[in-house]
């Protein structure tokens, strides 16, 4: 059976248990569905974009996809959606930091990264690499503690921000492994990566896709990944738990999430239809091209990952000290 064919089987399944639900599952979605992305457009949204066209074939509404940068890592376009009528025609596409780390240290944000939203469903993941400029001496993660051990306050690492993830595993390293680095925040990847190319900081670390063609060409080196397998692109490239520093984990992913007090029946309905998009191989293949994996989880695993990664983060952030108004 194609992978067309599956996910068409695998839809169909799951909306006929749908099919005694809530009577607002039945009449949804009964006009356009808004897509928020709370980030500049050429990056999360090119993903939003591909489940956004899946989601409008599936439901027979458009669904139409608005960039909302600003704020603190995303976070005004999360709020929008928070405070946003929870009937499901509304929803946000993003990636962690609104959810897990921004709140950590961000005390006015006006919405609640738990009770503010119901979790609907992971779209695909992704290792972060943590790569460092070829000058630094160290070629294992061992190397590189032993050498900002030996040389205290004078790596620096870069993030993509105050508050994104980056910016909290830096911090987690200098915690768990006891050594001493100076954060230097950038508005986004993408300076980050230039100015670490160029030398002008030493260590970073970022989701596969933006920083694997400089690994590849030689312009940076990564020491590991951050997650408990290893990355296919670099499958000689150890694990943190393989390099002998199990908690230093961290993962990209993307997911899709309705304003709290949306119906679960419409949730249900919305996870159904995505996860059966992602059992496509077309999309398959287009999450592929984007460095990803597709993810497929209930509402609720959905739920305790974001919950879990916001506690963890939050401690981090707490005994560094790190609080911004």
């Amino acid at each position: 059976m194609t992978g067309k064919r599956i996910g068409v089987a695998f839809l169909a399944a799951s909306l006929s248990l749908l099919a005694a639900g809530d009577a607002s599952a039945q009449t949804y979605p009964s006009k356009v569905i808004k897509m928020i992305v709370p980030f500049p457009a050429g990056g999360a949204d090119v993903m939003a974009r591909l489940i956004a066209d899946r989601l409008s074939a599936a439901l027979g509404q458009p669904v139409i996809v608005e960039n909302r940068p600003g704020g603190a890592g995303g976070t005004v376009g999360a709020k929008a959606v928070a405070i946003a009528d929870p009937d499901g025609h509304t929803l946000l596409f993003t990636s962690p930091g609104p959810l897990t780390t921004s709140p950590a240290i961000y005390r006015n944000l006006d919405y609640d990264p738990i009770k503010g939203f119901a979790p609907v469903a992971t779209i695909a993941v992704s290792p972060f690499l943590l790569v460092v400029n070829p000058a630094v001496p160290a070629h294992s993660m061992q190397e590189f503690i032993a050498y900002a051990k030996a040389n205290p306050g004078k790596i620096s690492y870069a993030s993509a921000g105050a508050g994104t993830l980056p910016h909290l595993f830096g911090e987690l390293l200098k915690q768990r492994a006891g050594i001493e680095m100076q954060h230097v925040p950038y508005r986004s990847s993408a300076p980050a990566i230039t100015d670490l190319v160029a030398g002008q900081v030493h260590m970073f670390i970022d989701n596969t896709r933006n920083v694997l063609p400089f690994v590849q060409a030689g312009k940076l080196r990564a020491l590991a990944v951050t997650t408990e397998a290893r990355a296919p692109e670099l499958p000689d490239l150890p694990t943190m738990p393989e390099s002998g520093y199990g908690e230093f984990l961290a993962t990209y992913w993307n997911g899709v999430l309705a304003p709290a007090g949306t119906p679960a029946a419409i949730v249900d309905k919305l996870n159904a239809v995505i996860n059966a998009s992602l059992t496509t191989a077309e999309v398959q293949a287009s999450v592929a091209k984007l460095g990803m994996a597709p993810k497929i989880v209930s509402p609720q695993q959905f739920a305790a990952l974001i919950a879990a990664e916001f506690e963890k983060w939050t401690a981090v952030a707490k005994a560094a000290n790190i609080k911004v108004e």
